[in-house]
């Protein structure tokens, strides 16, 4: 095979300056460039102002991040100081962010052993094939897939053909094939079945039937991983194509066992070996959870450069016991070669899928063979790229160090308090949750912009960062900063699908009770979720329990919807909800009883014909778009309301007499939409919608709970484990940033 010439990669790049120097000529500013607008000419003359300007050029490959360097740093640091998180005028009036920058020389690269040939990787059943495919056989391949249709993913787009990986499951549903694999790639395919390591493989592994084809942009990588076992047999094979990049082998051993999964070559305790293959291990420790053995464990760490045009193979050993990853980085060092990975890199992975259970000798990665969860060590699980070794955890106090202290670290926060209620009330379930849950297409189709003070939040997290994010919706801030892993939860599982259909890492869960470790996260935001529920205690519930899940020092954003609207004719179009309404509820002790509530603690509502009161005349409590409609007690009360809102709570000026917070806000679901059928009727049975003919759609109630300036400030004043970092108003919403302390 030929030798692929590695110096025509080399180039510069811009990284961050060491906390020791005050300045620098260059900037990184985000929220500018072509994505948002802003043409380079203009963003250039824009930041002349200051000073002469070098040059103007992408950060990153999305378009809305630019590097600006200046000739002279007096003139860099003028600029920051006058345009960082502040509105500039001569861009539109955008909010940017600006940092320092500083090129990057190759000792700023990450210095790691590369080899360039598989059989100096020591992993067994790993063979590398360079220049497999020759130059315009490999424009042909990429011409090919271009022509054809790309499903988009939170960071790369991806083809299947043969049958669809479900990146959900990890798998594939055998019932559903999608075809043949493409005639085109047949000379292809008889190459590749006369490599030798094909050709004799022990476990049959021809003829291939599923392929994925996947393009990663510059900068991002893979998460490590083994393919699943029960998925596909035999030896999974990738053509490298268009760019460059590093692939990393880690195998996860628990401290005081052998070397488990494979020949008797590897039995030897990992304590007792000091050859070479073990020169990349470190040390470990992992909290105890399902996805990772508890204890300490040791990673034994192999990096494998993969030329464009080369053909990796995974058997055996390789390919069932050692997770395969690939940095998230747009340049890597090559043993003092800095290479550019250039605008994209496309993989070609072939495999054949397994019709039936798993039964390799790596019983301690199968999930074939071991059907405890809880045991099945690291099976399928995307370890971040941010594993952390046993000093780096003990100094950051991110994991106890004996169990007495994880005891105490749990106590600190995040058990259950003593009388915490764990039910939800009724007024969630119904006018939160089901509702949500009936408009989830429609919702999410509605929600895409995204909110400048979060953007800024998010753009500001360090490269790497884990963050959470508690009621995600559809999705549409996880993966919003590309050099960042987003994990989102939301209670309503059809707002999950749609997260899940995008690519995101989502699950139903509860912001109440994440299903997450202590500590586990660098950051997380909470973005117009508080004002759902229904009373202050479990808004504070949720507040502390996102902040358990983020480690010490790590930063959290809540954001609510505000009283003061900046369009006040909104608050006229909501149906407010008052102190009048009754409900019956449970205390601690088992016993129920009735009590009033006030705006500020409603906890849920009693629907009861006697909330109407008998004085409201008959047709205030009807419309063009209720009539002929049966209206539920909870709308009647509702329409009620409005009537007392009109007569007692409003002065000649349209002001209301005191402080009105609890409504229900209205969501309009058109009749076209393809969600209404069949569910239409039932909702309006149930009381849930009603019919809104004059606007052709039906009518859904959403609980709100709007907060007041300085309520949001004062929740969090009472979290002890946390202190105000920020509080601001942003878009008719009040927003806190809270650090863990």
């Amino acid at each position: 095979m030929g030798i692929w010439n590695m110096d025509i990669m080399l180039q510069t790049s811009f990284v961050k300056p060491p906390p020791t120097m005050q300045g620098t000529a260059h900037l990184y500013v985000a929220n500018c460039g072509p994505d948002v607008g802003l043409a380079f000419s203009d963003i250039k003359k824009a930041f002349e102002i200051f000073g002469s300007v070098e040059n103007v050029q992408l950060a990153g490959a999305s378009g809305s991040r630019v590097y600006v360097s200046y000739h002279n740093v007096d003139d860099a640091v003028a600029a920051r100081n006058a345009w960082n998180l502040k509105p500039c005028d001569a861009l539109q009036g955008r909010v940017m962010v600006i940092q320092h920058a500083v090129p990057q020389t190759q000792s700023s690269v990450e210095e790691q052993v590369v080899f360039t040939s598989s059989a100096d990787v020591g992993v067994p059943g790993l063979t590398l094939y360079t220049d497999f495919v020759t130059l315009s056989e490999e424009q042909e391949l990429l011409r090919e897939v271009d022509e054809r249709s790309w499903q988009t993913l939170a960071k790369r787009r991806v083809q299947h053909y043969g049958y669809e990986f479900l990146y959900k499951t990890r798998n594939v549903d055998l019932s559903q094939k999608l075809g043949e694999l493409p005639a085109s790639l047949e000379p292809l395919l008889n190459k590749i079945s006369l490599v030798p390591e094909i050709a004799s493989a022990e476990e049959p592994t021809l003829p291939f039937d599923q392929l994925t084809v996947n393009e990663y942009p510059r900068g991002v990588g893979l998460s490590p991983h083994i393919d699943t076992h029960s998925a596909f047999e035999g030896s999974i094979l990738s053509l490298s194509l268009g760019g460059p990049c590093i692939m990393e082998f880690r195998k996860y051993i628990k401290r005081g066992n052998s070397l488990v999964d494979g020949d008797a070559h590897t039995s030897t305790s990992i304590s007792q070996q000091n050859d070479e293959s073990n020169e990349n291990a470190e040390a470990i420790v992992v909290r105890n959870d399902d996805s990772v053995p508890t204890g300490s464990v040791y990673i034994i760490r192999k990096a494998l450069f993969l030329p464009p045009r080369s053909l990796l193979i995974l058997s055996g050993e390789a390919r069932y016991a050692w997770h395969h990853y690939i940095p998230h980085h747009k340049i890597d060092n090559v043993n003092g070669q800095v290479l550019d990975r250039g605008t994209r890199r496309v993989s070609f992975t072939f495999r054949k899928v397994r019709p039936g259970a798993c039964n390799c000798p790596f019983i301690e990665h199968c999930d074939s063979q071991v059907s405890d969860a809880g045991e099945l060590a690291l099976q399928n699980e995307e370890i971040k790229e941010s594993t952390k070794t046993l000093e780096e955890l003990r100094s950051n106090d991110e994991i106890p160090k004996t169990p007495s202290e994880k005891q105490s670290m749990s106590a600190e926060m995040g058990n259950e308090p003593k009388h915490f209620n764990t039910t939800i009330p009724e007024i969630e379930k119904r006018y939160v949750h089901k509702v949500y849950n009936a408009i989830a297409p429609h919702f999410s189709d509605t929600r895409f912009a995204k909110w400048p003070k979060v953007a800024m939040f998010l753009e500001s997290m360090e490269p790497g960062s884990v963050v959470a994010d508690a009621g995600c919706g559809n999705g549409k801030y996880l993966g919003f900063n590309k050099k960042c892993f987003f994990v989102g939860c939301d209670i309503s599982p059809p707002l999950i699908g749609i997260c899940a259909q995008h690519g995101h890492e989502a699950l139903v869960a509860d912001a109440l009770h994440l299903p997450y470790r202590t500590g586990f996260f660098d950051a997380g935001i909470s973005i117009a979720v508080l004002h759902h529920l229904s009373n202050e205690e479990r808004r504070l519930r949720a507040m502390e329990e996102l902040l358990r899940v983020v480690r010490r020092k790590g930063r959290v954003l809540f954001t609510v919807w505000a009283v003061e609207q900046e369009d006040k004719k909104l608050l006229t179009k909501w149906t407010p909800l008052t102190c009048k309404y009754t409900e019956e509820w449970v205390d601690d002790t088992g016993a129920a009883f009735k009590r009033n509530l006030s705006m500020n603690s409603l906890k849920s509502i009693q629907e009861v014909e006697s909330q109407v009161p008998t004085a409201i005349p008959s047709e205030d409590l009807k419309d063009s778009s209720t009539e002929g409609v049966r209206l539920s007690s909870m709308e009647k009360a509702a329409a009620a309301q409005q009537y007392i809102l009109n007569e007692d709570l409003s002065t000649h000026d349209g002001k209301m007499k005191g402080e009105q917070q609890e409504y229900f806000v209205p969501w309009h679901l058109p009749y076209h939409r393809a969600e209404i059928a069949g569910a239409s009727a039932a909702a309006i049975a149930d009381g849930l919608a009603r019919k809104d003919d004059v606007k052709r759609a039906l009518v859904y109630n959403r609980y709100y709970h709007c907060f007041v300036e300085g309520e949001l400030e004062r929740l969090a004043s009472k979290i002890q484990c946390a202190r105000l970092v920020d509080h601001f108003y942003d878009k008719s919403n009040w927003c806190v940033i809270l650090e863990k302390i």
